[in-house]
């Protein structure tokens, strides 16, 4: 189990700048987490970019995001402490001393490593340049290219 970093949003924040600010995101995929100050406490929205763009496409720039998306509506999702994460459910919202710092994500899947099969394969193609599937001939690579050689 790993913690996932996040955008965070505060629930009063302005639909306008919180656009501009998805705009900027590095993924769609990004998780994106609503903050907001409840009588009982702090209710945790989880989001992600794209669905947070879909819900605040044809929104005043002026309205609060909690307004924009009905908060209201919308169960908000536990938080837990930073070391019960590892027994929460994937996707909640995780606190250190109070602060949040992500969400709770499965382990990355580890990549293979290649085999000699496959850096041959990657050493043909680079070297003889792909083969032409319409043409049967041989495409040249770009060192073959650069150096004017003809493959």
């Amino acid at each position: 189990m790993r913690i996932q970093p996040v955008i965070t949003l505060q629930a009063t924040d302005t639909v306008g700048p919180t656009r501009l600010q998805m705009l900027t995101a590095g993924s769609a995929k990004l998780p994106v987490v609503i903050v907001e100050e409840a009588g009982s406490g702090v209710n945790y929205h989880v989001f992600d970019v794209a669905s947070l763009q879909n819900g605040l496409t044809n929104q005043l720039s002026a309205i609060s995001i909690a307004e924009a998306l009905g908060l209201a509506a919308h169960d908000p999702l536990p938080a837990v402490a930073r070391t019960d994460a590892a027994a929460a459910p994937l996707g909640s919202p995780v606190l250190d001393n109070g602060r949040l710092v992500g969400l709770t994500a499965s382990d990355k899947p580890e990549r293979p490593e290649p085999t000699e099969q496959d850096l041959a394969k990657a050493n043909a193609n680079f070297s003889e340049g792909a083969a032409d599937e319409e043409s049967g001939t041989r495409k040249r690579g770009l060192w073959q290219r650069l150096k004017g050689s003809s493959g």
